[in-house]
C-alpha cells in the first residue's frame, strides 16, 4: 500500500482535466481528486473536454498536467479526445478510467500511446499508486527539460536558453546584441569550430563591408572581459569555439 502523504508530496501542485459522463461516478471521484491535486476541471464529454484542453492553454500558457478521461462518452468519445489531445500535445499525460476493458479497446490505446488504464470500480490503492507513477513521470520531464535548458560554462557562469540570459552565478551578465548572438551561435556549436563566414553572415547579414576580422575582433575581446573564466578559443584562419 502506498502512502498518501508520499502521493501528495508530488501531486498537491498539479492541475488535471476530468472527463466522465457518468454524473454520479464523476461527483464521486472529483471529491477524491480535489484532496490530491492542486485544481480539478471537470467535462462530460469528450468535446467539452477538449474544449476547455484548449482554453485552458490559451489562458495559462500551459497545459494540464494530467488528463484523465473515461473512454465510452457522448459527443466525443475518449479514444477520438485523446487522439485530438496527442495531435496538440504529443507528451500529455493521460489517465484512462473506464468500465470496459475489451481487447480492442486495449490495443488501440496501447497504439496511440496511452500506458495508464484503470478499470471501475477503482481500487483506491491502485489509483494511488497510479497517481505517483504519473506525478513522478512528470517531475522528471520536468527536470529533463530544466538541465537542458541550462548550459553550463565553466565553473560559475550559466546560459538560459529560455529567458536567453547569461548569468554569473546569480548575477545577469549584460550583453551587446552582437555578443548574444555570439554567445548563442559558440554554445550552438559546441566543441565544433564557429567559422568566420558563419559569424559574419549572423553579426551583419546585410553589410557585407563590415564582414572583416578587425571589425569582430573588439566584440570578441569585450565579450572576453565579461566572460573571463571561459576560453573563446582563436582558431587561426578559420574562426573561433567555445571551451565549456
Amino acid at each position: 500500500m502506498i502512502d498518501f502523504n508520499k502521493v501528495y508530496s508530488l501531486t498537491k501542485n498539479l492541475n488535471i482535466l476530468y472527463i466522465e459522463d457518468d454524473t454520479n461516478f464523476s461527483e464521486e471521484t472529483t471529491d477524491a481528486f480535489t484532496d490530491i491535486f492542486k485544481s480539478v476541471s471537470l467535462a462530460f464529454d469528450g468535446e467539452e473536454g477538449l474544449h476547455l484542453y484548449n482554453n485552458y492553454f490559451d489562458k495559462e500558457n500551459q497545459y494540464y498536467d494530467i488528463v484523465i478521461t473515461d473512454i465510452n462518452m457522448p459527443s466525443m468519445d475518449g479514444l477520438n479526445l485523446i487522439k485530438n489531445i496527442y495531435k496538440i500535445n504529443p507528451q500529455q499525460i493521460i489517465i484512462i478510467i473506464s468500465a470496459h476493458d475489451t481487447q480492442e479497446n486495449l490495443l488501440q490505446l496501447v497504439n496511440i500511446g496511452i500506458e495508464q488504464f484503470l478499470i471501475k470500480p477503482l481500487e483506491y490503492d491502485k489509483l494511488l499508486a497510479t497517481f505517483y507513477d504519473s506525478a513522478n513521470k512528470l517531475n522528471k520531464k520536468s527536470q529533463d527539460i530544466v538541465s537542458s535548458n541550462i548550459v553550463k560554462l565553466g565553473e560559475n557562469y550559466t546560459f538560459q536558453k529560455d529567458c536567453q540570459q547569461l548569468f554569473y552565478q546569480d548575477k545577469t551578465i549584460k550583453l551587446t546584441k552582437k555578443e548574444h548572438i555570439l554567445i548563442k551561435l559558440f554554445i550552438k556549436n559546441g566543441s565544433k569550430i564557429s567559422l568566420f563566414e558563419e559569424i559574419f553572415s549572423l553579426l551583419w547579414p546585410e553589410e557585407s563591408y563590415l564582414m572583416n576580422h578587425d571589425t569582430l575582433k573588439p566584440i570578441i575581446s569585450r565579450l572576453r572581459k565579461k566572460i573571463p573564466e571561459v576560453v573563446i578559443e582563436n582558431i587561426y584562419g578559420l574562426g573561433y569555439k567555445i571551451i565549456f
